[in-house]
């Protein structure tokens, strides 16, 4: 590739992006306000809004409709970048290499792709993209910053691009239905707001999820040691119930992950989210996904019925993306009767708190259980609570595990469940040490799960 290197500093210039001593260097370093800039040199506004429309009416009459979602795809960057040079020699507009390829880039973006966001879903370090039409923030090794020089033209240009991504998910967003939820195809998680919701204009949110963190990389990354690994690693296949535990953002779902490629070949798994974001490594599974109700179907089915519907495929075990409010109910009585090796996630701020949420979701279900009887099934129900947090320094990390060993009155006689404290990571160390003196389950984890401690 031929690069015009003083081409390329006075384009990082006029976005106030880094510039680039380095030639070496370019394929390394982020290109994002490069891509997207909205001024080329040699184009004005006039010409580029010419181009622009020569090159949208003439992609419409030529691509597939299977190929107008696939902006990446070689070959239709290749029809894309003849349409682009065609338009500009038909409309006399000379533009150079570099520049006619910054042109295609941008114009594949806007009109294929998911606009002046579109290069984030291609760096595999980005985990959050938070949009505004005026500013767009990014999170990216566990930082979150502005994406200088990144921005929609107007409320026009953000509607339209999220409305794009929308289009594959068969999901809808307008004045009778102003927020949705979605899985991108990339499987990327989405929440937008448009007015009136939205007071100060369409805004979306997306949490984005690494393909590649696998157990291995979790232990490179110092999510978790080796040694608890193993440890987690004996839970699974010793199919001990495990809820997860941790705020927004903090890796509970990469952690299920994790933990679900533990689980044996032979063991069929059905798992239940809202929207299905999972992508785990095992040829036995079966992916159901709730939906809300639209103006279209009028139906809304919940993970509540989901779970109901899990228990009748004859699982060997379950896995709920997330517990969220009466499907607790469901997803306990699961791991009570039968579908043991079970897992599920929680927002919590530790293991302690996860046990309150859980009896307060059970109570959504409206069951009318008494308060004791509920605390007492979650304690039969689940084994093992993992938490999982994102510190100061953006590092996501396990904080600790713990095993549940029964119920016990605190505070004038409040049944909680009782919690033994197994893992502790201690920040002086920057190391996950084993604190407990004794571990109900050990005989379980060494006899069936192969762990040796």
């Amino acid at each position: 590739m031929i690069v015009d290197l003083e081409l390329i500093k006075n384009l990082a210039r006029r976005c106030g992006e880094y510039v680039i001593e380095d030639t070496a260097e370019i394929e390394k370093t982020d290109q994002y306000s490069l891509l997207i800039s909205e001024r080329i040199p040699g184009l004005t506004e006039e010409k580029y809004r010419e181009i622009r429309g020569y090159v949208q009416t003439t992609l419409s009459n030529i691509l597939k409709p299977e190929e107008r979602t696939k902006s990446r795809d070689p070959i239709v960057r290749s029809k894309l970048k003849s349409i682009v040079l065609r338009g500009l020699l038909e409309k006399d507009i000379p533009l150079g290499e570099v520049q006619s390829k910054v042109l295609v880039e941008e114009l594949g973006n806007d009109l294929l792709g998911y606009g002046p966001i579109e290069p984030f879903f291609y760096d595999p370090e980005v985990t959050e993209i938070k949009a505004g039409k005026d500013i767009v923030r990014v999170e990216k090794k566990g930082v979150e910053r502005v994406a200088e020089g990144v921005r929609f033209r107007d409320e026009e240009h953000i509607r339209d691009v999220l409305e794009r991504m929308l289009a594959p998910t068969g999901r809808k967003i307008d004045m009778a239905n102003p927020k949705v939820n979605a899985r991108l195809i990339d499987g990327s998680r989405m929440i937008a707001h448009i007015p009136p919701v939205a007071v100060n204009g369409t805004m979306f949110t997306i949490r984005r999820f690494r393909k590649d963190m696998t157990p291995e990389n979790l232990i490179n990354r110092k999510v978790i040691s080796p040694e608890v690994m193993d440890f987690l690693k004996a839970a699974v296949i010793s199919k001990q119930n495990i809820v997860i535990s941790g705020g927004t953002s903090s890796g509970k779902t990469t952690f299920l992950n994790c933990l679900a490629s533990f689980i044996p070949e032979e063991e069929s798994i059905v798992t239940i989210e809202d929207p299905a974001e999972l992508q785990l490594q095992h040829t036995n599974v079966r992916s159901l996904e709730a939906r809300p109700a639209t103006a279209d179907t009028k139906i809304e089915i919940t993970q509540r019925e989901l779970v109901v519907d899990a228990l009748r495929m004859a699982p060997k075990r379950i896995i709920l993306g997330e517990c969220r409010a009466g499907e607790t109910f469901d997803m306990l009585q699961a791991m009570n009767t039968g579908h043991k090796g079970s897992m599920t996630t929680g927002h919590a701020n530790s293991s302690r708190h996860c046990t309150k949420r859980l009896v307060n979701m059970v109570q959504m279900a409206k069951m009318d259980m008494p308060y004791d009887g509920i605390v007492e099934q979650v304690a039969d129900a689940v084994d093992i609570f993992i938490h999982v947090l994102k510190d100061r320094t953006g590092r996501r990390r396990m904080d600790h595990v713990c095993e549940v060993v029964g119920t016990e009155r605190v505070d004038g006689g409040v049944l909680n469940l009782k919690l033994n404290v197994l893992w502790q990571y201690n920040p002086k160390t920057d190391a996950f040490e084993w604190v407990a003196e004794e571990f109900q389950r050990r005989e379980a984890l060494a006899d069936e799960g192969g762990w040796n401690k």
